[in-house]
C-alpha cells in the first residue's frame, strides 16, 4: 500500500515539476523554506505512521489481558481508564487507528513526492533514477521505522505502551469518531452480505486423514478403526445392535431365588429385566449385587417381591441416536435400557458395553461365551449365524451387500426382508452373487445360513431375488 501511496505521489509531484519549469513559479523551487517545511511534513508523517501502528499492536495485543484486577485499577488510573473506553469499542477503535495511519502515510508520500520533484527540476538529475530511488528509500524508511520498530516495542509492553499512548490516540478516537462508526458500521454489513467460505471437515475428510496416517504409519490399524468408530458413531441407532427380543434374559415376578441365581451364573450376566405376565410388561431391572445378602439366606424355593427389589427402567424408542443414549446413561446413571417399539412393546435391550464396542471393538471377559458367527465347510461354502451383522458379512465376503436407505440388520432379517414370509429349511435365495441357504431353522426362528459365493455374478442394481 505504501509503494503504491509513493508511486501516486510521484505523478503528483511531476505535475507540480511540470507546471513550474519555464514559469515565475521557478524561483520558488529554490525557497529553502519549501525544503525544510516539505522534509518537516515527512518526518511528522512518519512519526505519526509508528504512533498508530505501534498503538494498533498495543491496544490489541492488551485486549485479551484485561482482567477484573485492571478494572478495578482503571477507577484510579485515567489513562488506564481511557484505555479500557476505548477498547470496549473495538471496531471504532481499529478504525480510527487505521485512518490515522492510512492518512500519515498519505502525508508522506505526497510529500516525498513533491519534494522529490523539485530536487530534479533543481539539481537536473534523471527523473527515472531519481523517483525510484525515492520510492526504495521511502518504502524502507516507512517499513522499517513506522511499521516494524513501533510494533515490536509495543508486543514487549502493550499495557504500558497503550497507557502512554491513551492520550493522544483518545483525542483522534473523538475527532474521527463519526467517520470510523460508520466505516465500523460498512463493516459489518459486508460480514452479512458476504458469503463466508466453508472451512468444515466432512466425515469423509477424517476418514480419508486416518487411512493416509495409517498408510504413512502414524496412526495403527486398530486406531483407524477407532476413529472411524467414532465419526460413525453419532449417525447409528439403536436398533443397530440393541440384543432383540428373541434373545432377552429376563426374571418373570413369579421365578424363584434359584431360579434367577442359576440364570444368572449360566448367562454371567449382572443386569436383567424384571417382567411381570410377559416381556411386554418390563417393570424394573434386577442388579446381581442386590441379591447377594438373600445368597446365603434359607429362602431356597421360596418367591422373593422382585417388584421392590428392581430398580427404575430405562425405556427408549429403536431409532434413538447412540450418541443421544450415552448421554442418557450418563444422566440417569445406569448400564442398560429396555428398548420399545411404537405400540410400547419391548423390541430388545442395549447395555452401556454395547455402546462401548461401537468404538472400541467387541469386549470379552472370562464370562463372555465365544460365539462363532460363521465357518467355511469343505466345498468352500460359508454357514453363518443368522444373527450376524450384514457389514461384518460384507468383510467376511470383500463385497458391498448394504446401503443406507436398507431397513435390515442382520442375515436373518434379510432373509425375511427377501421373503416378506417366515423361510423353510432348504430354501434357497440367490441375491446379489450370494446362494443364501436356510440350513437351520427353531421353530419360526432362523438360526443358520449357508452362503454360496457364485464365481460369475450376474445381478443389477437392485438386487434381484430368485427363490427355490
Amino acid at each position: 500500500m505504501d509503494i503504491h501511496l509513493s508511486l501516486q505521489a510521484q505523478i503528483v509531484g511531476n505535475r507540480l515539476w511540470a507546471t513550474a519549469e519555464g514559469s515565475t513559479f521557478e524561483t520558488l523551487l529554490v525557497n529553502p523554506l519549501d525544503f525544510i517545511l516539505l522534509i518537516l511534513i515527512i518526518i511528522l508523517g512518519i512519526l505519526f505512521s509508528a504512533f498508530f501502528s505501534g498503538a494498533e499492536v498495543a491496544f490489541f495485543s492488551l485486549d485479551k489481558k484485561v482482567d477484573r484486577d485492571t478494572t478495578e485499577e482503571a477507577k484510579k488510573d485515567a489513562a488506564l481508564a481511557r484505555v479500557l473506553k476505548m477498547l470496549d469499542k473495538p471496531r471504532q477503535l481499529l478504525a480510527t487507528v487505521l485512518i490515522g495511519n492510512t492518512f500519515a502515510n498519505v502525508i508522506t508520500a505526497v510529500g516525498a513526492a513533491v519534494l522529490t520533484g523539485r530536487l530534479v527540476a533543481l539539481l537536473g538529475l534523471p527523473q527515472l533514477l531519481v523517483f525510484t530511488i525515492e520510492v526504495v528509500v521511502l518504502t524502507f524508511t516507512i517499513v522499517i521505522l513506522a511499521e516494524i520498530t513501533p510494533k515490536l516495542l509495543a508486543i514487549n509492553k502493550p499495557l504500558t505502551i497503550s497507557r502512554k499512548l491513551s492520550g493522544l490516540l483518545y483525542f483522534f478516537f473523538v475527532v474521527l469518531g463519526p467517520f470510523s462508526r460508520l466505516i465500523s458500521q460498512g463493516t459489518r454489513f459486508l460480514e452479512k452480505s458476504i458469503p463466508r467460505p466453508s472451512d468444515s471437515i466432512s466425515s469423509d475428510d477424517l476418514k480419508t486423514i486416518a487411512e493416509v496416517g495409517e498408510m504413512h504409519g502414524s496412526i495403527h490399524g486398530d486406531e483407524r478403526e477407532i476413529i472411524e468408530n467414532v465419526i460413525e458413531f453419532g449417525n447409528t441407532y439403536v436398533r443397530e445392535i440393541m440384543t432383540s427380543r428373541v434373545n432377552i434374559s429376563a426374571i418373570s415376578t413369579k421365578d424363584t431365588l434359584q431360579q434367577v441365581l442359576d440364570l444368572i451364573r449360566s448367562k454371567g450376566i449382572s443386569r436383567l429385566p424384571v417382567y411381570e405376565n410377559d416381556l411386554d410388561n418390563i417393570i424394573g431391572i434386577i442388579h446381581s449385587k442386590d441379591l447377594l445378602p438373600y445368597i446365603n439366606s434359607e429362602l431356597g424355593e421360596a418367591t422373593i417381591n422382585w417388584k421392590t427389589l428392581a430398580r427404575k427402567a430405562l425405556f427408549i424408542p429403536p431409532t434413538k441416536k447412540l450418541d443421544d443414549l450415552l448421554r442418557d446413561f450418563q444422566q440417569q446413571k445406569t448400564h442398560i435400557a429396555v428398548v420399545v417399539d411404537e405400540y410400547g412393546g419391548t423390541e430388545g435391550v442395549i447395555t452401556l458395553d454395547d455402546v462401548l464396542e461401537e468404538i472400541i471393538g467387541e469386549i470379552t471377559d472370562e464370562y463372555t461365551e465365544s460365539v462363532e458367527l460363521f465357518t467355511r465347510n469343505k466345498s468352500g461354502n460359508y454357514v453363518f449365524d443368522a444373527k450376524i451383522d450384514l457389514d461384518d458379512m460384507a468383510d467376511i465376503l470383500s463385497m458391498e451387500l448394504t446401503t443406507d436407505e436398507d431397513e435390515y440388520e442382520t442375515l436373518g432379517g434379510l432373509i425375511y426382508y427377501l421373503l416378506e414370509r417366515i423361510p423353510e429349511e432348504g430354501e434357497t435365495i440367490e441375491f446379489k452373487g450370494l446362494i443364501l441357504k436356510v440350513s437351520e431353522m427353531d421353530n419360526n426362528r432362523l438360526t443358520k445360513v449357508e452362503v454360496e459365493v457364485l464365481d460369475d455374478i450376474s445381478e443389477d442394481t437392485n438386487g434381484d431375488k430368485k427363490t427355490n
